[in-house]
């Protein structure tokens, strides 16, 4: 591709002239962003989802992200108790429609946009489950899509609730 006389003479033949245009970049780049903030994406529909809220495979339902959000409004619940059921039933009815219930749940990731919620978060989790619990990580996230707190993604088994075995914590 051939470039314009100017550009090549002008630009690329001069050091200063190339680090004072990116920096001019740069700064319009990030002042545009800052009187701009990012939209939040709109909620997707079923229809126009590029994934699936769960995947069943064999015995095996592989529970996507869920959110506790109001698909009405696209945004959480003021109370932070009523986003985590919400999210949790959202799961169990991914679980229901692939024929598994919550304690076939073998192992759970929560992410979460901030860890003093935990306790929150674990009294309305322990209401969905009898033990032995499923394997679960709690992880710390700085932003979730439309502003949830916690997003849970999860592994089930079919039977699993028949056939668990919680071990020991390691010593």
């Amino acid at each position: 591709m051939e470039s314009s006389p100017y550009f090549g003479r002008f630009y690329l033949k001069s050091p200063r002239t190339t680090v004072i245009l990116t920096a001019a970049t740069l700064v319009c780049s990030l002042s545009c962003r800052s009187q701009n903030p990012p939209a939040q994406p709109t909620m997707p529909t079923a229809s126009s989802r590029a994934f699936s809220p769960g995947l069943k495979l064999g015995d095996t339902v592989y529970v996507s992200g869920h959110l506790g959000i109001d698909p009405s409004t696209g945004q959480p619940p003021a109370d932070i108790g009523e986003e985590a059921r919400n999210v949790m039933k959202s799961v169990q009815a991914t679980l229901e429609e692939g024929g598994l219930t919550m304690d076939d749940l073998v192992y759970v990731e929560v992410y979460c946009t901030d860890l003093s919620l935990y306790g929150d978060f674990n009294k309305q989790y322990v209401t969905f489950f009898r033990k032995p619990y499923p394997a679960r990580d709690f992880i710390g996230v700085k932003n979730l899509l439309f502003g949830a707190h916690f997003e849970v993604m999860a592994i089930a088994r079919k039977h699993a609730s028949h056939n668990k075995k919680e071990l020991s914590a390691a010593r």
